[in-house]
């Protein structure tokens, strides 16, 4: 796109120029200027048209080139954006937990998690990794957590922070099939406001507005006093809806 924009100019200066000398006047004494007679041979009626057509030919693909960057410019912006707000809603969870937040209703370390110690020591392993940042251990850690103990009552959280480590990764794909596994296997979970959330703030990334706000509209509905009503309402403001 670049390079047929700059080729673009190029020729928009070369063809202006060309009209500019046609309609320039000799000069006494400029034995290189063309005299009035030759540039009236030179540069007819018809031609000089045609050069004007190509000149504005030339300037509406300029100006559809600009239009086609502003749109791809647009859409860059709003990814982005999408991605500092889930790597600062993930950056504030994991600092609550780990300044142990007692306001914490939903035992993401695992404590009091009636399960198993092997099975909560298997999710702690993987939620450690998260923590400390090592998202691809994180990874293969909550995939095995989830294969092996598909349905305890760690298995929703296991989901969701997969969810969000393939976000750090960014895979959104893999991402938002962790995010919606929550929210069809797990209904009663106390991480589905968080997941739709996360679902709508992916879909705005991938400039899916309309879907992103009714994921949106849908988490201020369904959990009207959630944290996470507070921030799709945040969220859909500055997404216009």
């Amino acid at each position: 796109m670049r390079q047929t924009l700059i080729r673009s100019t190029l020729a928009l200066t070369v063809v202006t120029g060309l009209v500019g000398l046609a309609a320039r006047p000799a000069m006494a004494g400029d034995s290189q200027s063309p005299q009035p007679y030759l540039v009236a041979q030179n540069n007819n009626g018809p031609n000089l048209f045609s050069l004007f057509q190509q000149i504005q030919t030339l300037q509406q693909q300029v100006r559809d080139l600009q239009g086609q960057v502003d749109t791809l410019q647009h859409k860059l912006k709003q990814s982005e954006q999408g991605q500092r707000d889930l790597y600062q809603n993930l950056d504030k969870r994991l600092s609550k937990l780990e300044g142990g937040d007692a306001g914490s209703q939903s035992n993401d370390d695992g404590s009091n998690a009636n399960v198993a110690p092997d099975v909560q020591s298997a999710y702690m392993d993987g939620f450690n990794k998260l923590k400390n940042g090592h998202y691809d251990a994180a990874i293969t850690s909550f995939k095995s957590f989830v294969s092996q103990h598909p349905e305890t009552s760690l298995s929703d959280k296991a989901w969701y922070w997969l969810g969000e480590a393939y976000y750090v990764q960014q895979d959104l794909g893999n991402s938002r099939k962790a995010f919606e596994t929550v929210v069809n296997r797990f209904a009663n979970s106390p991480k589905v406001p968080a997941s739709l959330y996360k679902i709508a703030l992916i879909q705005a990334a991938q400039n899916q507005i309309d879907n992103a706000k009714s994921t949106l509209q849908r988490v201020i509905s369904q959990y009207p006093s959630s944290d996470s009503a507070a921030l799709a309402r945040q969220k859909l403001q500055a997404l216009g809806g």
